[in-house]
């Protein structure tokens, strides 16, 4: 082999190896992809917090009537969801490891569907509604990212 082809050949080796790991591997939280893993639960914990703000503030408003037990019961649903996305985060942080912090987005899913199917059935006002989804899209992610069902 010729000097030309074999620094082509190397090049184009050393090209892929390089490229391989930047980019973000679908379905899948693996250690070479534990920036994305942390962006990823970083926004759900991110979007969580003010969905549990804009809930509080649509609830608090004349035009959403619940009835005052289900009003608690749908703020201790977001909080506990809140609590657990904490949990996912801490137990990310702690090591990396996807098959330790899969509970975690298990519980976390779980409890989404909760709130999800409370959403569905109640007008909750166009703040609450729109942050919702987004967070419904993140915690998406975030169960694809761990080969978890996604939201129903």
């Amino acid at each position: 082999m010729s000097m030309n082809k074999s620094f082509a050949l190397c090049a184009l080796v050393l090209t892929l190896t390089c490229s391989l790991p930047a980019q973000p591997r679908r379905g899948r939280a693996v250690r070479g992809n534990i920036a994305e893993t942390t962006r990823i639960i970083n926004d759900c914990e991110r979007r969580t917090n003010t969905f549990k703000k804009t809930l509080d503030r649509a609830l608090g408003h004349d035009n959403v009537r619940l009835g005052q037990g289900r009003e608690d019961e749908l703020n201790r649903e977001a909080s506990r969801l809140e609590n657990q996305l904490d949990k996912v985060g801490d137990s990310w942080n702690r090591d990396h490891n996807p098959d330790s912090t899969r509970d975690h987005v298990r519980a976390a899913i779980a409890v989404a569907n909760d709130i999800d199917n409370a959403m569905r059935r109640n007008r909750m006002g166009p703040d609450a509604e729109r942050e919702w989804a987004a967070v419904r899209a993140e915690l998406n992610r975030l169960a694809q990212t761990f080969n978890l069902p996604r939201i129903r």
